[in-house]
């Protein structure tokens, strides 16, 4: 079973970046695997600045956390009403980052121009990750604007390419990437404890079965992260921690080891280019299957190969799943 991606798109996605910034085309992408936990994600690019403050979005529970792509030469003028009170900045380098409450209305002044990505993450989102993590709910999430986050500079690269190409998007990737996005806004700026529970057990050899049957027949990444803990009977974090522990890495890591398998059983046993292997093997295009095949094997897909040519036919656990 393949699941379907969640229809409608928050306020705070494509919507937000041409109401509040008057922007034509704000490329955007929904992310998560369920209407109660997913998150929008646009950029947000002014190259002359805003010559009126931005207008007020829609009230709504969700935070709009903004990641500055550049250095900002120039800040004097700069602000963020809240609450209509005016917060200046002071500083924004490449990598700094603002965390704004919809409900306290924000209004960006930003008269220079700026090219930022903005992650509008709603509170049930959140409430989604602690609750499952059994941490206590979030109420504020305090941060100065204009602080330097290295981790959420690296979030925003990663999701620049998907930024107004939904269908590229992997399903249980970016199910994970919701997930990881906001165990570091939990951590950094939640200002939460510790969790109550730790789960010590592994999958059980039904459940192990069962995921390695789902995976190996959706290589392409459509199946998601609550699909696969709802067939085991667990919760989606249960399900995370308890996969990592059976199979040494999380599920997005072990989905790519077996698109490698795959690949090198294809390689190995037909002539078909390289771009027709990415894409049998569930690869997007042939630049993210080299990137992922050195990254798992250590060395390109042609070199490797050439290093196995000389060798006995290809013959591995793959072999039987792909014949």
């Amino acid at each position: 079973m393949i699941a379907e991606r969640p229809q409608g798109i928050l306020n705070s996605g494509n919507n937000f970046g041409r109401r509040c910034f008057q922007l034509k085309n704000a490329p955007s992408v929904l992310v998560g695997s369920a209407l109660s936990e997913q998150m929008a994600i646009t950029r947000i690019t002014v190259p002359k600045g805003l010559s009126e403050p931005a207008t007020p979005g829609r009230i709504e529970r969700a935070f709009t956390i903004g990641v500055h792509l550049r250095q900002q030469p120039e800040t004097k003028k700069w602000g963020t009403w809240v609450d209509g009170k005016f917060l200046p900045i002071r500083n924004c380098e490449r990598g700094a980052v603002g965390i704004y409450d919809l409900e306290a209305s924000p209004i960006a002044v930003r008269p220079t121009g700026f090219d930022s990505v903005h992650f509008n993450l709603p509170r049930r989102t959140l409430d989604a990750f602690t609750d499952h993590n059994e941490l206590h709910r979030i109420g504020d999430l305090p941060c100065t604007q204009g602080m330097r986050d290295d981790v959420m500079l690296r979030l925003a690269r990663f999701a620049l390419p998907w930024l107004g190409d939904e269908r590229r998007v992997c399903s249980l990737i970016f199910d994970h990437f919701v997930w990881m996005f906001c165990s570091h806004i939990t951590a950094s700026y939640g200002q939460v404890g510790p969790p109550r529970t730790n789960y010590l057990g592994g999958l059980a050899a039904w459940q192990k079965r069962r995921l390695m049957e789902l995976i190996d027949s959706n290589l392409e990444g459509k199946l998601r992260l609550s699909y696969l803990a709802e067939e085991c009977g667990l919760s989606v974090s249960h399900f995370c921690r308890s996969f990592k522990r059976s199979f040494g890495v999380p599920v997005h890591r072990y989905l790519i080891t077996r698109r490698v398998e795959r690949a090198k059983f294809l390689l190995r046993s037909s002539s078909a280019p390289l771009s027709e292997i990415a894409l049998e093997s569930g690869f997007g295009d042939q630049a993210a299957f080299s990137r992922s095949f050195r990254a798992v094997v250590g060395t390109s897909p042609m070199r490797w190969l050439n290093e196995h040519m000389h060798r006995l036919p290809f013959r591995s656990a793959a072999s039987d799943v792909y014949r």
